[in-house]
């Protein structure tokens, strides 16, 4: 998971060294992440020749060792992005990088993720049916038997994945419309401007 993070961070090109990338991951998901844990992928990714530490100025702390996504890098980055497994933490880091997916491709990966989430709330409730079936028909009655809960507890976790990614997709399609109307008007101001510039005084 923190390799294809870290990758997407670098993947514009600049230099960044590594606190520099938990901060901006902290940020993009609200999420707090070992330093041991990042400092160390990043170093197992330099092994792997997907990044490569460049050279701070003279001014900097040597400390600090800037990383740079090498061409490796950014094939690697760019054939998950469009391809994800089909993990739970896999899925919440490529969230983070929604944007850069193509449209087809986004709209294909997440009808798929909506189908994988119902076929499992199906089978989780079929399991607790029969789990509460079982447990009716052993007469245990002074013994305990979580199964039938914790059923329940997975069953909840994966109806409000479904809830999130139907609010998430109408949100995203919001956020890309109202993204298409600033490049539009963007444009407008532009076209106005070499129209006011070509014309000629009378």
């Amino acid at each position: 998971m923190l390799s294809h993070l870290i990758l997407g961070f670098l993947r514009d090109g600049q230099a960044r060294h590594g606190y520099e990338l938990i901060t901006e991951y902290k940020a993009r998901s609200g999420n707090q992440v070992s330093a041991g844990n990042f400092y160390r992928e990043l170093a197992h990714l330099a092994s792997e020749r997907l990044v490569q530490t460049g050279v701070n100025p003279p001014d900097a702390d040597a400390r600090r060792i800037p990383y740079q996504i090498t061409e490796r890098g950014r094939q690697t980055f760019d054939e998950w992005v469009i391809s994800p497994s089909r993990d739970d933490g896999d899925l919440s880091s490529w969230l983070l990088f929604i944007d850069r997916v193509p449209h087809e491709t986004r709209d294909r990966l997440l009808d798929r993720w909506q189908d994988d989430l119902w076929l499992r709330s199906k089978a989780l409730a079929r399991a607790r049916e029969d789990a509460l079936l079982v447990q009716g028909t052993r007469q245990e009655t002074g013994r305990y038997n979580p199964l039938a809960s914790l059923i329940s507890r997975r069953l909840k976790q994966v109806t409000a994945d479904l809830e999130f990614l139907k609010e998430f997709r109408s949100e995203l399609l919001t956020w890309f419309a109202a993204g298409q109307r600033s490049s539009v008007a963007v444009e407008g101001v532009r076209e106005t401007g070499r129209s006011a510039k070509g014309s000629p005084r009378k």
